[in-house]
C-alpha cells in the first residue's frame, strides 16, 4: 500500500531540535517552550507557557546572575552567545546549560528566542580533561625531579670513583666484547674503545691469567652468586705493570637469562706495594725484638754467676779481723752486689714479660706484715738517714707469693725514697680483709706530672727527677709492679697531689683463680 503524504508523520523541527528551545517575554516570561526542553527538564508546556518566567527555573546563584549581567548585557548587545547558567529541574536537582539568546524587536512586540544546550557531559569532559592536564603536570614535575635526582646520583657516583680511582667496565655477554668509562686511559695505558675479552686477557701476566680466566667462568655460571673478584698484574699499553683489583657482578632477568655483567677496575699497586714494605718492616721489627729479648737474656743469666761469687766473696771477708775502712768498702760490694742482682732480676722479667709469658708467681700460705717487715729492715740499713715506717692492720695471713710481694714493696719504697722529701717519713701500710690484700706506699714531695700519669706503669720510663739525679734505673720497677699485681688477678693504682702526696695502693683477691708454678 502506498502511503500518501497526507498519511506521514509531520516532523516539527522546532520541537524535536537537539537543543531545548524557548521563546520569552522581556522581562522573562515563558511564550513557548519545544519538546526537548520539557524532556530535558521535566516541565509540560502548559506549566510554563504564560506561568512563569525563565529565571524563575533558575538556581538562586544564577537568578542573580541573569538579573545583574545576563539581562543587561542581553539588552544591550540584542544578544548573547555560550553563557553558563544552571537550571532546577522538576525533581529539583541543578543541571549545567549553555544559554544563546537573540532579542526580536517588531512592531507589535519584542520577544527573545533562546537555545539551551545541557552541559553536564561537556562539564564532566572538562573536568577529567583537567584532572588528566593536572596529571601530566604533576607527572611531568616527578620526571623533571626523577631526572634531576639520575643526574645529581650520577656525578655523585663520578665523583666517587674518580676519587677512588676507579674505571667502570661492562661486558656485552653474547659477543664477550668489554667497554670501560674514560679513566680507563690512565688506569690501564689502553685506549678507551670497545675489545674482545680475549684481546684484553692479553695484558694480564700469564701467571695471573689463569684465575682470573675462572673467576670470570665462575660468575657466570647459572648456579653461582654472580660475584666476581680478581686481582692481576696487568701490562698496559704504556709497558707499565700495575697490579688490578676488579670486582663485578652478573645481573640476570626473571627467567634467569644474563642481562648484563659489569663491575669496576682499580689500580692498587701502590697499595700492595705499601703493605710489602710495611709487612718487611714487622718482620724487621719482630726480628729486632726478638734478638734484643734473647740478648736481655743471655746477658741476664750469664751476670747471676760472677755476681753471686761477688756477693759470696763479700760475705766471706766479713769478718772482726777487718779494719773499719775494710769493713766499709766490703759492705758497698755487698750493696753494689744486691743491688745490680735485683736490676737483673728485674731485667729477666722484663724479658720474659715481653715475650709474652708474663711474670710468674708461686702462692703459698704466708703473713703478709712479716714479708713487708722483713723488706723494710733491709732497706733502712740501704737508706741510712731516711724515716721509714711501717704499718700493718690485723692478721696477714693469706696466700701470696712472697718473693714477688718483697720485689713489690722494694720497688715502690725504692721509687718514694728516691721521688719523696728526704726530711719526711715514707709509709708502708699492710692488710688483709675477707675479700683482698691491700699494700699502699706513701710519700710527700712533688706531685707526679700529669703527662706522666697516663704511662707511668710503661717500662722503660723513668721521672724527671731520677733522670736529673743520674740514677741508674732502667725504669722498670714500676713496670714489674704491676705484672706481679696482674699475676696475682690484682691491679696497682696511683694517686698524686702536691698537698696528699703519693700514694701507690696494690691490690690483690684472697684467694686468686689461678696459680702458677714460678718458671725461674
Amino acid at each position: 500500500m502506498t502511503v500518501t503524504q497526507s498519511q506521514q508523520p509531520v516532523f516539527s523541527p522546532y520541537e524535536k531540535a537537539p537543543c531545548a528551545l524557548l521563546t520569552t517575554l522581556p522581562n522573562g516570561t515563558i511564550l513557548r517552550v519545544n519538546e526537548t526542553f520539557s524532556a530535558w527538564f521535566g516541565y509540560a508546556a502548559a506549566d510554563l507557557v504564560q506561568k512563569k518566567r525563565m529565571q524563575d527555573l533558575l538556581t538562586t546563584g544564577c537568578k542573580i546572575f541573569h538579573q545583574t549581567h545576563w539581562l543587561p548585557l542581553l539588552q544591550m548587545q540584542g544578544s548573547v552567545a555560550e553563557v553558563q547558567l544552571e537550571f532546577v529541574h522538576s525533581a529539583g536537582h541543578a543541571i549545567p546549560a549553555l544559554v544563546n539568546a537573540v532579542q526580536h524587536v517588531e512592531p507589535t512586540r519584542t520577544t527573545t528566542e533562546i537555545a539551551v544546550f545541557v552541559a553536564s557531559d561537556r562539564r564532566r569532559y572538562e573536568r577529567e580533561l583537567l584532572h588528566a592536564r593536572r596529571r601530566a603536570e604533576e607527572l611531568l614535575e616527578v620526571t623533571h625531579t626523577a631526572q634531576q635526582a639520575v643526574s645529581l646520583a650520577e656525578a655523585r657516583l663520578r665523583l666517587a670513583l674518580d676519587a677512588a680511582q676507579l674505571t667502570v667496565w661492562d661486558v656485552e655477554v653474547t659477543s664477550n666484547v668489554i667497554t670501560f668509562d674514560a679513566a680507563a686511559e690512565s688506569l690501564l695505558g689502553l685506549p678507551v674503545e670497545p675489545m674482545a675479552i680475549a684481546r684484553f686477557r692479553e695484558h694480564i701476566h700469564p701467571e695471573d691469567r689463569g684465575p682470573e680466566e675462572l673467576a670470570y667462568a665462575q660468575a657466570l655460571r647459572p648456579d653461582s652468586t654472580g660475584n666476581y673478584t680478581a686481582e692481576y698484574r696487568f701490562i698496559g699499553g704504556d709497558k707499565l705493570e700495575r697490579v688490578i683489583s676488579s670486582r663485578g657482578r652478573v645481573f640476570r632477568d626473571a627467567t634467569g637469562q644474563l642481562v648484563r655483567f659489569a663491575g669496576v677496575l682499580q689500580d692498587v699497586t701502590s697499595r700492595r706495594r705499601a703493605e710489602e714494605l710495611l709487612k718487611e718492616q714487622e718482620r724487621q721489627s719482630r726480628e729486632r725484638a726478638v734478638l734484643l729479648e734473647q740478648l736481655v737474656g743471655i746477658v741476664s743469666h750469664d751476670l747471676r754467676t760472677p755476681l753471686q761469687a761477688v756477693s759470696l766473696g763479700a760475705s766471706l771477708l766479713g769478718s772482726d779481723k777487718l779494719t773499719p775502712m775494710q769493713s766499709r768498702t766490703v759492705s758497698r760490694i755487698s750493696s753494689a752486689a744486691s743491688r745490680a742482682h735485683r736490676l737483673i732480676l728485674d731485667l729477666l722479667d722484663f724479658t720474659r714479660a715481653q715475650l709474652g709469658g708474663g711474670i710468674s708467681v708461686a702462692q703459698t700460705h704466708c703473713d703478709l706484715h712479716a714479708v713487708v717487715a722483713d723488706v723494710v729492715d733491709e732497706l733502712k740499713l740501704a737508706w741510712p738517714g731516711r724515716m721509714l715506717e711501717q704499718r700493718a692492720q690485723g692478721d696477714g695471713a693469706c696466700v701470696l707469693d712472697a718473693d714477688r710481694i718483697s720485689q713489690v714493696v722494694t720497688n715502690l719504697v725504692t721509687n718514694a725514697l728516691t721521688y719523696g722529701r728526704p726530711d719526711l717519713v715514707v709509709t708502708v701500710q699492710s692488710s688483709v680483709t675477707q675479700d683482698h690484700c691491700r699494700l699502699s706506699v706513701h710519700n710527700y714531695g712533688p706531685p707526679i706530672p700529669e703527662e706522666l700519669m697516663p704511662h707511668i706503669f710503661e717500662p722503660l720510663r723513668r721521672g724527671e727527677q731520677q733522670v736529673k739525679l743520674g740514677s741508674r734505673s732502667v725504669g722498670l720497677g714500676l713496670f714489674i709492679v704491676q705484672q706481679i699485681a696482674a699475676a696475682h688477678g690484682g691491679s696497682v693504682t696511683v694517686s698524686s697531689t702536691l698537698e696528699q702526696g703519693t700514694t701507690f695502693l696494690v691490690q690483690l683477691p684472697v684467694r686468686p683463680a689461678t696459680t702458677m708454678g714460678d718458671l725461674r
